[in-house]
Parts: structure tokens; sequence; C-alpha cells
């Protein structure tokens, strides 16, 4: 089952089995934790075009790493934030549009040149991404015996039983 139908049959199922599909929805085994690329993905957003906070989350929402679901709003005008104090954005508040005014944000030379180490190791990490895959497929294709223990899990996280030989053991 995946996470996408998990998420579907949610309202249709028990409440026990229902906790173990948000929790496996919350695992970061999902790519559900990808936080740590908000940052290049802002600035490679902001390097094409400045543009208000709220544009931005709507952009970000349009990129692959988000499943078409929009960012938190508020931890990406945080993030924003810190990115300001840290110069690699700068603000300035709109008043030429209709409406309440909107911030803007524009990215600085110190974020074109954080930008361009991103490229860098965003391909180191493609390489490093690839490597640890093929692992882990080799892993998962086995028989899923290791010393005598079976792992039984219905999601990932979602409980921490194992079966050993019939009996069950906390893990």
């Amino acid at each position: 089952m995946t996470i996408w139908r998990a998420a579907i049959d949610y309202a249709t199922m028990s409440t026990t089995r229902a906790k173990r599909i948000v929790k496996l929805l919350e695992c970061p085994c999902t790519g559900r934790n990808l936080d740590k690329l908000i940052q290049p993905a802002v600035l490679a957003l902001l390097a094409g075009e400045s543009m208000h906070g709220y544009r931005l989350v709507q952009r970000l929402g349009r990129m692959s790493m988000f499943k078409g679901h929009e960012p938190d709003t508020t931890g990406v005008y945080r993030f924003l934030k810190a990115m300001e104090k840290r110069g690699l954005v700068a603000s300035a508040w709109d008043l030429s549009a209709s409406g309440p005014a909107k911030r803007c944000f524009e990215l600085t030379a110190t974020g074109r040149k954080c930008l361009a180490l991103w490229g860098t190791t965003l391909t180191d990490y493609q390489k490093q991404v690839g490597e640890l895959t093929k692992a882990v497929r080799a892993a998962a294709g086995r028989t899923g015996r290791s010393g005598g223990r079976t792992q039984k899990r219905t999601a990932c996280c979602a409980s921490k039983k194992m079966v050993r030989k019939g009996r069950t053991d906390n893990g």
C-alpha cells in the first residue's frame, strides 16, 4: 500500500490501523522531511525573479519534492526571515498593489554564491543517494531474516514489535 493510498483509506479504517498509518505518513522514510532542501529551493526560485512570500509558497508547492502540497506558510516565512538574517535574501514592502502590503523577497549576491555551492552539494548528494538507493534496494530484497529474527511491521515506524519464532518481543 502506498502512503497516498493509505491516506485516502484513512477515513474508513479502524482507529488502531489509522494510528499506524498516521505514524507511517510522519516517518522520515516517506521523504516528507526534506526541510534541509527548502533553502536551495527558495534560492533557485528567487534566482529567477523576486516575489512575495505567499507566491513563493505556491511555487514551492509545485516542486516535485512537495508532491503537490504547499509547505507550511508560517514555516516558510520563518525560514525566509532566517535567510534574510544570514544575508542570503533581502526583502522590502511592496505597497504598489491594491490590498494589503506584501513583503517581497529577492536573492542577494551572497545568496547567489550560496545557490552555486548548493548546485555542487546537490550533485554530490545525488551520487551518494544513488549509491545508497542501490544498497537499500538490495537489502530490502533479501529474505528479511537476520540472526534468527524476522521483522514484522505493518508500517515502517508504526509498530515496534518484532516476531521471533512465534513469540512477540518488544524491540
